[in-house]
């Protein structure tokens, strides 16, 4: 009787030292474990595993001939190493992680696909090594993770990886805009990738919409609004513009778009409530992975412009790494939108010199994923480039950072009431560090804000909206002003947590109240707020400041400080606005009824013209020359 047809053998190896010798053949029937630690070399011959037969890779299995599975194969916790010359792959499977190393020509001859999850593959290809894919390679990403390629050195000028890979990200269910990069650049247009064809596959694509719904490759929908945009820079602080079409733009590794994602292509878009179920999805692409060093350059290089750039890798990336080895770009900060904060997302500033955020609800840390992008500023000594290296690939991402705390920090934290009260994400957030070490003036070492869709919580320096702020330790009596604009609700708190002494009191100032609140020292401070917004005063985005000193030696006297305003009611085009003891102005602001800005102007006499405003009531708000803020009503009948 032949045994094997009663029991299925099984091989095992486990040393402890590296095992070695020719390939293995597994018949039907037939298993073969190699256990973790264990590394077995196969120096010759071919590996094939027969249908019916299993192959379990715990450890290392390493292979320089032709490698062919037609059986099982287990590699999902192990890992596979191919160094042969012109090798032949087939591995028809999903497994961990797969390294191309000894000067080696690999060709893959069926599909695999490189795990994603918790426990995440990855793809090395060592120098000197090349990857043939035949569009049979694809990089997996689901809500644990993506998988990644590590660090690579072009062969001859060469790609390392030749040929398509199939790169997915994966979108968790809220209907929210994101900022996403693509890891390669495709031969067909977007259509085709991110809308799936046109195809409702659930678990997959997304919807895109714009002007001439269908014809344009759009998705239709009853207003065909825009849900696609890309950056652009001119003019420091940039403009979204809508994407014209899907049906003959492509996707370009590292050119990165804003994009409304409400699920996968199952969601119905004739819900006229405009609010469906939103669902989890991924987005996928075909195409060449970007390799080699990657340079932005024409970017927007006045101080303080924002420039959007993509990871053009499908790995993270050390951000510290890739600004230090950029051009006029300030190095200290970068910013990425967070679509799981507050209701529809916010923007989250990544402070390099300590590894903290402006959020701390946040997990944002230096490392930009793959398929993510992420703001810059430029400095404006000159023209500016940002330069993605395959050294800044972080495949072990280590929090290592250069520069100690300061001596103390305030982080203030505005929510909606309801979400504070629930345990839910904060609106925005601020960051105010002070040390003997530091600057008021505004310089490299502050963090400019970009502007949410929703609530914006900054402070204002020097007509600078700001989300990390580094100063000099505060004298008595400084002022700190806080902005917030977009207010969509009424009730409010504000989570203010301070670590360490600035060396005075700090308090948070309500003007339209007139309060006074005591910030507590290594600590947590609680605030509830209430807007009204039928009184230009409660929303007025000059209400709150954060003010220093001893609320027993006179900065009460900060709650209300009054300008002057001749004439008042203002029936001429130039009024006068004067501060008390003829101190000088170092900002105006003129707000309407509803708490927008209307006219701004900077180290003005006082004398303004006020002709173009329409008639009505206005708030007139005045920073001082000694950084205090003074207001006043403005009537204007007109002229």
């Amino acid at each position: 009787m032949n045994l094997k047809s009663l029991f299925t053998l099984t091989f095992v190896f486990c040393a402890v030292a590296a095992a070695s010798g020719q390939a293995i053949y597994i018949p039907s029937g037939e298993t073969v474990f190699i256990s973790s630690g264990t590394t077995f070399y196969s120096e010759s011959g071919a590996t094939t595993i027969n249908l019916g037969g299993t192959l379990t890779v715990n450890g290392t299995y390493q292979s320089k001939g032709t490698f062919t599975n037609s059986g099982t194969l287990n590699a999902t916790s192990g890992n596979l190493v191919f160094s042969g010359t012109s090798q032949q792959v087939s591995i028809n499977t999903t497994v961990n992680n797969i390294t191309i190393n000894g000067n080696a020509t690999v060709s893959l001859q069926a599909p695999v696909t490189i795990q994603g999850g918790a426990t995440s593959g990855t793809l090395a290809v060592e120098s000197g090594s090349v990857l043939t894919t035949n569009g049979n390679l694809t990089l997996q990403s689901n809500s644990g993770g993506s998988a990644i390629v590590a660090a690579g050195s072009l062969v001859n000028s060469n790609p390392y990886i030749s040929g398509n890979v199939i790169v997915e990200r994966h979108i968790p269910a809220r209907r929210a805009f994101r900022i996403l990069s693509p890891s390669v650049t495709t031969s067909t247009s977007i259509y085709n990738h991110w809308q799936e064809s046109g195809s409702s596959n659930a678990g997959y694509g997304t919807h895109i919409t714009g002007t001439g719904g269908s014809s344009n490759g759009f998705d239709p929908t009853l207003t065909n609004n825009a849900s696609m945009f890309t950056f652009n820079a001119n003019g420091g602080n940039g403009t979204w513009q809508a994407v014209t079409n899907t049906n003959s733009n492509k996707l370009t590794a590292g050119s990165p778009v804003r994009i409304l994602v409400r699920g996968d292509r199952t969601i119905d878009l004739t819900n006229v409530t405009n609010n469906p179920t939103p669902t989890s999805t991924v987005l996928r692409a075909t195409g060449t992975l970007a390799q080699g060093t990657q340079t932005y350059s024409s970017l927007a290089s006045s101080s303080g412009d924002f420039n959007l750039i993509g990871n053009p890798f499908q790995s993270p990336v050390d951000m510290s790494t890739v600004m230090t080895n950029s051009s006029n770009i300030n190095t200290n900060y970068y910013y990425v939108w967070d679509p799981k904060l507050s209701t529809r997302g916010a923007y989250v500033t990544i402070d390099l010199s300590s590894g903290g955020t402006n959020s701390v609800g946040s997990n944002q840390n230096k490392y930009l994923q793959p398929g993510q992008a992420c703001f810059v500023t430029a400095n404006g000594n000159g023209s500016a480039s940002v330069v993605f290296s395959e050294s800044s690939k972080a495949t072990n991402q280590t929090n290592v950072f250069r520069l100690l705390p300061p001596q103390s920090l305030i982080t203030i934290k505005l929510y909606q009431r309801d979400s504070f009260n629930s345990g839910s994400t904060p609106c925005d957030a601020l960051v105010l560090k002070f040390d003997p070490s530091m600057k008021s003036a505004l310089d490299v070492n502050d963090a400019i804000k970009p502007i949410n869709q929703d609530e914006n919580l900054s402070l204002f320096v020097e007509d600078k909206f700001v989300s990390i702020n580094c100063a000099a330790l505060p004298e008595m009596s400084d002022t700190m002003d806080l902005r917030i604009s977009q207010i969509r609700d009424t009730k409010y708190m504000f989570d203010i947590e301070a670590i360490g002494s600035p060396g005075r009191k700090a308090y948070l100032l309500d003007r339209y109240i007139q309060k006074l609140t005591e910030i507590s020292i290594d600590s947590r401070t609680q605030i509830e707020v209430d807007f009204d917004k039928n009184i230009t005063e409660s929303i007025s985005n000059q209400r709150f400041a954060v003010v220093f000193g001893d609320a027993t030696s006179g900065i009460s006297s900060l709650v209300k400080l009054k300008a002057k305003i001749t004439p008042n009611p203002v029936t001429q085009s130039n009024v006068r606005i004067s501060l008390p003891n003829k101190m000088g102005i170092r900002s105006l602001e003129i707000l309407d009824s509803k708490g927008s800005v209307v006219f701004r102007t900077q180290r003005t006499n006082g004398d303004i013209n006020v002709s173009n405003l329409p008639a009505g009531i206005y708030m007139v708000n005045v920073v001082g020359e000694n950084g205090q803020l003074y207001n006043e009503k403005m009537i204007y009948q007109g002229n």
